[in-house]
């Protein structure tokens, strides 16, 4: 079985919603964001479109632990600026979790 800060979610999102990731981490200690910030750049760079096409939503990989402080982060801003992206983030979560209890409930019946 794997820990819960092994877990990783898959989360889509869009550059505005990562502008305002960066922006709420940046308020944080650094130590305890940088690693954080470097990979949402990492990840923001290779996910760019080329020029002139559309933006898309964009997949981001991350820990619990990662989006932990992510959610922890976004809760320092005002509210009416991060409370669709918190709850768009909570949404996936839940659907990603769901998926996931399921298919270990699946191959628990199957062992």
């Amino acid at each position: 079985m794997m820990a819960a800060d092994e877990l990783q979610f898959n989360i889509s999102w869009r550059p505005e919603d990562g502008n305002l990731m960066i922006e709420a981490l940046a308020e944080c200690p650094f130590k305890l964001v940088y690693e954080l910030i470097g990979k949402l750049n990492r990840q923001a760079n290779s996910l760019l479109p080329p020029a002139g096409a559309g933006v898309a939503p964009q997949d981001l990989i991350l820990t619990a632990a990662e989006l932990k402080l992510l959610i922890h982060a976004l809760g320092n801003l005002p509210f009416n600026r991060v409370h669709l992206l918190v709850h768009d983030l909570h949404r996936q979560m839940q659907k990603q979790m769901q998926q996931a209890f399921q298919h270990n409930a699946v191959q628990q019946k199957q062992a």
